[in-house]
């Protein structure tokens, strides 16, 4: 029985031919699988990719001597949630990066000048979202180990330059070379994954240098084209402008909630929330806890969206953003 394979998995095949680092390799034969059609014709070819994933993995978690130190691309996840940056070069991605993190990453007037995965963390009220800046992608290049981390994202912000008549062509260049990748840019992930592995992002498109005396017939063929399908704000990363709103835009995209908790008789933690999806209940937040935790519940008190400051409620009662919890086991 022939395999059938498309041709996204032949591309990915190359990518990991291309990979650097054990990282990249195991990203991309995650993404092999996923594209894999499964059937009786791809058995063997399952087996293979399957005992390369082990192989791999072992060989990772083996301990690295000083001299065997390799610079990895993939990028561990941290805070709250995963954002990552996107766009064509120069758009100013690196000043947004530091305008909403501590970061202080090389900006330059020149084209590409990130060339390596820049970190940051938004600090948003009480909890951190962590913020990646990457290289630069055109309608002709995008670095092979890009994908992956766009693929782990939970948000994507795409940034277009306001001042320059070509924003358009380089956003439907970015989008191409995306989709190639099997990665689709969305304002909202659909409830069914797609064939083959498909990825899809949700997606904000910021309009950077807004300040330009140009930018605002720009952004106005930019909402014409895309403001049925994205949200779209305008900033400026030259300018103060208001980064406070701007994370909280970011917050709301993330659709995540914070619970805090207490104990009995003592006031509620404040400082250190559990962030959940929102649509969660009280048996998901006891669960983020430890497992155990969650099994041997009796009971919950909850102060927030409940009808009655601690108010008893079931494990399966929904929870909202900013709700309090009391565990009792």
């Amino acid at each position: 029985m022939p395999a059938n394979l498309p041709p996204q998995y032949y591309e990915a095949e190359k990518r990991y031919r291309d990979a650097r680092t054990n990282e990249e390799k195991l990203a991309i034969l995650k993404e092999m699988w996923a594209i894999m059609p499964k059937h009786k014709g791809t058995d063997r070819l399952q087996g293979d990719l399957k005992a390369k994933i082990s192989e791999l993995k072992k060989e990772m978690q083996k301990p690295r001597t000083a001299h065997r130190r390799t610079y990895s691309r993939h990028v561990p996840r941290q805070g709250a949630a995963q954002v990552v940056l996107i766009g064509s070069p120069n758009v100013g991605k690196s000043q947004i990066l530091s305008r909403l993190t501590k970061a202080n990453p090389q900006v330059g007037a020149y084209p590409f000048t990130t060339q390596e995965p820049q970190v940051g963390m938004i600090e948003f009220e009480d909890i951190k979202i962590q913020l990646i800046d990457t290289p630069p992608i055109t309608g002709d290049f995008i670095q092979p180990w890009l994908p992956p981390i766009i693929r782990s994202a939970d948000l994507v912000l795409l940034v277009v330059d306001l001042g320059t008549n070509e924003l358009l062509e380089e956003i439907d260049g970015v989008m191409e070379r995306l989709e190639e990748s099997r990665i689709k840019l969305v304002s909202k992930e659909p409830e069914e994954v797609g064939l083959f592995g498909d990825a899809y992002k949700k997606t904000i498109i910021l309009g950077n240098k807004s300040d330009l005396e140009e930018a605002e017939g720009y952004l106005e063929a930019l909402k014409d084209l895309y403001a049925d399908k994205f949200p779209i704000i305008s900033i400026s990363s030259e300018g103060s402008g208001d980064w406070v709103k701007l994370k909280k835009e970011i917050y709301q995209a993330l659709n995540i909630i914070r619970v805090y908790t207490k104990e009995p008789g003592k006031p509620a933690d404040l400082k250190d929330p559990i962030v959940l999806k929102k649509g969660s209940i009280v048996f998901d937040a006891a669960k983020a806890i430890h497992k155990d935790f969650a099994h041997n519940l009796r009971y919950v008190r909850m102060w927030g969206s409940s009808k009655f400051e601690g108010q008893q409620v079931d494990r399966d009662h929904p929870l909202q953003d900013g709700d309090i919890v009391e565990f009792h086991v």
